[in-house]
C-alpha cells in the first residue's frame, strides 16, 4: 500500500533508464505522439522538463506519471515536434491528417500558469483507499510545483476523456476554454 513519489533525474535519461515510464506512458495515452514518433523523441523532450516530471510507484510497480512543462520550454517542445515531423514530412502527413484534433489544442496559456502535460493514474477501482491517497499525493506535488513561482497549473484533457474530466472537477479545477474537442482547465493555488 506504500505510494512512493520518484523525481526523473538527469542520470535517468537514457533509453534504458527511462523504458518502463515510456512504456508507461503509450500504454495508457492511446494515440500517443510517442507512439508514433517514439523513444528517442521522447527522451529529447524529458531533456526539456526532466526537472518537472515525477513518476508514483506502489510494490515496485509504477502507478502515476505526472510532468509540467513552463511557457519557455513548452514552445521548445512545439519546434521540436514541427522538426520532427518536417525530418520526414511524406511519413508524417498522413498522420497528421488521421490526427486533425491535435490543431484543437492550439491554446494561449493562461498567465503565471505552469501546464500539467501528463497525469496518467493507474490504480484499480476496488482500491479507493490507495486512490484517495495518490490523489492527496498528486494535490501535493501540484502546490510544490506552483511554490510562488506560478499561481497556479492547467491542462488540457480530451472531452470525451470522462476520467479526466471527473478528475479535474473534483480537484476544483475550472473550465477556462472548451472546443469541440478539448477542455483546458486550470486551478489556482
Amino acid at each position: 500500500m506504500n505510494l512512493k513519489i520518484f523525481k526523473l533525474k538527469k542520470s535517468h535519461l537514457t533509453k534504458k533508464g527511462t523504458k518502463n515510464i515510456y512504456f508507461f506512458l503509450i500504454n495508457n495515452i492511446k494515440n500517443s505522439v510517442f507512439s508514433v514518433f517514439g523513444h528517442d523523441y521522447f527522451l529529447k523532450l524529458l531533456k526539456l522538463n526532466y526537472q518537472d516530471t515525477f513518476y508514483i510507484k506502489k510494490r515496485g510497480q509504477i502507478v502515476s506519471y505526472i510532468s509540467y512543462i513552463n511557457k519557455i520550454n513548452e514552445d521548445k517542445m512545439k519546434k521540436l515536434l514541427l522538426f520532427f515531423i518536417l525530418k520526414n514530412i511524406l511519413f508524417n502527413l498522413p498522420i497528421l491528417i488521421l490526427n486533425y484534433k491535435i490543431f484543437f489544442k492550439i491554446h494561449e496559456p493562461p498567465n503565471n500558469y505552469i501546464q500539467l502535460i501528463h497525469l496518467i493514474i493507474k490504480i484499480k477501482e476496488k482500491e479507493k483507499k490507495i486512490k484517495l491517497k495518490l490523489h492527496k499525493k498528486i494535490e501535493n506535488l501540484h502546490k510544490k510545483i506552483v511554490n510562488k513561482k506560478y499561481q497556479g497549473v492547467y491542462a488540457i484533457y480530451e472531452n470525451k476523456n470522462v476520467i479526466a474530466s471527473k478528475y479535474y472537477r473534483k480537484s476544483n479545477f475550472k473550465i477556462f476554454k472548451k472546443n469541440i474537442f478539448f477542455s483546458f482547465v486550470k486551478k489556482k493555488f
